[in-house]
């Protein structure tokens, strides 16, 4: 697989693969740059552009855009006191604290600095313990996939911003979801409403920038969005090596933090900053200067949610089970080009895990390289107006959706999508597990009907089997937690 990196590596520095990935890391610095965008937005809008490409050079740029999308949020973060994506929540503890007091180079420097090294962390992992995993997941047969699939999809109920029964039926609607069309088994036609366009199915294409891109839009327009009044006196002496090395232990523990979530699905940095910010408050011998600009607390929140990225793609391309919402529009991405995460893909295509690899490293540092040469320029980003920048993305979401199927009627999914996103999301209903319920609908529908008949019928075999058994014991402890979890709730709202 070191040579597969290496060889890749050489690959992606050619010149078009390199222009590629380089408008993927731009765009996806822009969108986490402006808050109220995000990475899964940016890797959402540029999954419709991948059609065309050839598989290697389309995941290189949506794991570029990825990459840049989690760490572009550190700009509002540090100067507006506002993240960009929600990865940099903890950023703004410290960041901007510090950025007030005059040292605003410094605290963009450091908190990139910090996104390498957690990115580079992740990485790292990622490479070690992927093939590890993948020889594990190869023994995984239909009862084995269909327990780790209840799994994931109540892991993601519990652990979203909502309570458990939300959860529970925004997952039940991205499984119904996927089941518009043929069977995967059988072909019998389900909730088509005798149209021809129902009978292929949703893509995802249409289904994730609906949701997500759409959605957002449709926010910013009809919510009143903040006034961005960025200060660009940026001054201060930049990021010292003591420093850096003093933070060794700290961006150490964050890092693992940052890859130990990332695993998790539907987690992802969103969580991992705030904990890992925790953390190193918690360690340090000086708890009181955090929150006025303590260069360790930017350490940790940056270091993490980029080491979440790997911890992420861990799950995805060694089970083909996303590890957050960007992991699970980037299946989309594998979808199209007829690739199928999972373990076979070591055994099947060892050049685009190669490719995957080389591209997370050449774009971790092709982005500290774009960041720091760009300190005091890419900061005004934040200053394109609402009126110029929304009619653009609506123009290339509609063309884009519309070439992923040549079909009008992808877009009339899409925009009926976006509304839908819009509507649950007001009403408190996460998305997170619906798209996860989307994805793995027909994981868990195949596995499910594979099993039943390999037992012929015999549902007993789903615990008689222990890896089965015992993802399906955590799938039950984990409803339950969620269930005790929302009744603590309710009674300490009564009292």
């Amino acid at each position: 697989m070191l040579e597969l990196f290496f060889v890749n590596l050489g690959q992606l520095l050619s010149l078009d693969t390199l222009a590629i990935m380089l408008g993927g890391l731009l765009v996806g610095l822009f969108f986490g740059a402006l808050p109220g965008l995000s990475a899964t937005m940016a890797v959402a809008l540029l999954l419709p552009v991948t059609f065309a490409m050839q598989p290697d050079m389309a995941i290189a740029m949506l794991v570029a855009t990825y990459i840049g999308g989690i760490t572009g949020g550190l700009v509002s973060a540090t100067l507006l006191r506002i993240p960009g994506t929600p990865s940099s929540i903890a950023t703004t503890f410290d960041a901007y604290p510090l950025a007030r007091s005059g040292e605003a180079t410094k605290a963009l420097a450091t908190g990139m600095i910090a996104s390498a090294v957690g990115g580079l962390m992740s990485l790292v992992v990622l490479v070690a313990f992927a093939p590890a995993l993948t020889r594990l997941a190869i023994r995984f047969g239909a009862h084995e996939f269909t327990a780790l699939t209840i799994a994931a999809l109540m892991l993601v109920v519990v652990l979203a911003h909502a309570n458990v029964v939300k959860g529970l039926l925004s997952a039940i609607l991205g499984l119904a979801i996927a089941t518009v069309g043929f069977a995967p088994i059988g072909g019998a036609q389900r909730f088509t409403f005798g149209s021809i366009d129902l009978m292929g199915g949703i893509g995802i294409v249409p289904f994730m920038v609906g949701l997500f891109a759409i959605s957002e839009m449709i926010r910013q327009t009809v919510e009143p969005s903040l006034r961005i009044k960025p200060n660009f006196d940026i001054r201060g002496s930049g990021v010292r090596l003591a420093e850096f090395v003093g933070n060794g232990w700290n961006m150490l523990r964050s890092g693992l933090i940052g890859i130990a979530i990332g695993i998790l699905p539907g987690i992802g940095g969103s969580a991992s900053n705030l904990v890992a910010y925790g953390a190193a408050r918690q360690a340090s011998k000086t708890p009181e200067r955090f929150g006025k600009g303590a260069v360790e607390g930017i350490y940790a929140s940056e270091t993490a949610n980029n080491a979440s990225v790997g911890g992420a793609l861990l799950p995805l391309i060694t089970l083909g089970i996303p590890g957050d919402g960007v992991t699970a529009i980037l299946i989309g991405g594998f979808t199209i080009h007829g690739l199928q995460p999972g373990p076979l893909l070591f055994r099947n295509e060892p050049d685009l895990i190669g490719m995957i690899y080389a591209a997370f490293f050449l774009a971790t540092i092709l982005l500290l390289v774009i960041q720091l040469a760009t300190i005091k320029l890419f900061p005004r980003v934040l200053l394109v107006p609402r009126r110029f920048l929304l009619p653009v993305l609506v123009v290339l979401m509609i063309v884009g959706t519309y070439a992923s199927g040549n079909r009008l009627f992808e877009v009339w999914l899409m925009l009926g999508f976006g509304v839908l996103g819009y509507g649950t999301e007001r009403y408190g209903f996460p998305l997170g597990p619906m798209v996860l319920g989307f994805v793995l609908g027909p994981i868990f529908e195949t596995n499910m009907r594979r099993a039943i008949m390999y037992s012929n019928g015999d549902l007993t075999d789903f615990v008689s089997r222990p890896i089965s058994a015992g993802l399906l014991f955590a799938a039950v402890a984990l409803l339950a937690y969620g269930v005790i979890s929302l009744v603590r709730q309710r009674r300490v709202v009564a009292t």
